[in-house]
């Protein structure tokens, strides 16, 4: 019992570290998005 309790914690934990990680990566795109469509607005005004 206590055996698969341990792996379940682990798995859980795992999971949550995976989770997290693509949270991170969709936080980091949408980031990047906005930096772009940033210096294109000022590209624009500069013409």
């Amino acid at each position: 019992m206590y055996m698969s309790n341990k792996n379940t914690q682990k798995e859980d934990f795992i999971s949550e570290i995976e989770k997290r990680s693509e949270d991170e990566l969709l936080e980091e795109k949408i980031r990047n998005q906005q930096t772009i469509d940033i210096l294109c607005e000022a590209d624009k005004k500069w013409c």
